[in-house]
């Protein structure tokens, strides 16, 4: 069994690697990675290798902002949000999405379509949570629908 799981995880990397990301191993646990001037994480889980969690780190810190309004924001996105979930992790709230994999899926598609929404989350947040657009690329983001709608939309190339 752990040697399938190596294999899942190499399979992961490698997908990585093809998009053009350099991945660059924290510890054991997470490898870091850039795009689009934001830093994400690849977060194996130790437990099953089968899924596939992305997160977004610290998107909103929580001194920058009310408790309340914090709180807030977390369960409105929780809520109104369908692959991306957000959490209190690394210092402030944390976008993550994770996802089961089956062995047969183009990883290079599924880990371009999570960027994706992770960037759609971090969009929604700054749009309609906290009113504001300073996340910088957020503002280039198409706001015809913020509902993670990017399912048919191409591929992030690193």
């Amino acid at each position: 069994m752990v040697k399938n799981e190596t294999v899942m995880k190499q399979k992961i990397l490698d997908a990585f690697k093809a998009l053009g990301f350099g991945m660059e191993e924290l510890d054991e646990t997470a490898y870091g990675f850039h795009y689009e001037g934001k830093s994400y994480l690849f977060l194996p889980n130790a437990e099953d290798e089968n899924f596939l969690n992305i997160a977004l780190p610290c998107v909103l810190e929580a001194d920058d902002v009310d408790e309340t309004v914090f709180n807030e924001a977390m369960e409105k996105m929780n809520s109104t949000l369908k692959y991306v979930k957000t959490y209190r992790a690394f210092g402030g709230m944390t976008i993550f999405y994770e996802r089961e994999l089956f062995g047969d899926e183009d990883l290079e598609r599924v880990i371009s379509r999570m960027i994706l929404h992770l960037e759609s989350g971090l969009y929604f947040l700054h749009r309609n949570l906290i009113g504001s657009t300073s996340d910088g690329d957020a503002s280039e983001v198409d706001d015809s629908d913020d509902s993670e709608t990017t399912e048919n939309s191409d591929d992030v190339a690193a």
